[in-house]
């Protein structure tokens, strides 16, 4: 009776090591099918990321496109207002006056 007890028990064995086997390998299967859907959600959020950052930089283009053009208007506008306004015209009589002085200082010997 023995053999039967002994044949029995390594039936009962050999079953629980497959049992594991299949455990160990169904395992493996979920975590590559985990890794897969971590690497494919990875992928996503990097594809997300880089969207974001490409349209930042857009608009910040855009924005500093449309301000240098909005700069430029306005400098445009003042060289031409510079270039439409006339210079005053000299004092004549204020020029005359310090001509005379200068001439003066130069002619006299410095005694007043």
């Amino acid at each position: 009776m023995r053999r039967g007890n002994d044949s029995s028990a390594a039936a009962g064995a050999a079953q629980a090591i497959e049992r594991v086997l299949r455990a160990e390998r169904d395992a493996e299967a979920q975590l590559a099918r985990a890794r897969q859907q971590a690497q494919a959600q990875r992928d996503g959020a990097r594809g997300e990321a880089l969207a974001i950052v490409n349209r930042a930089l857009e608009r910040s283009a855009r924005w500093q496109r449309e301000h240098a053009a909005a700069l430029e208007r306005r400098l445009d506008a003042l060289r031409a207002q510079a270039a439409a306004a006339t210079p005053p015209r000299p004092d004549e009589a204020a020029i005359g006056a310090a001509i005379e002085r200068v001439a003066q200082r130069i002619t006299t010997d410095g005694d007043g």
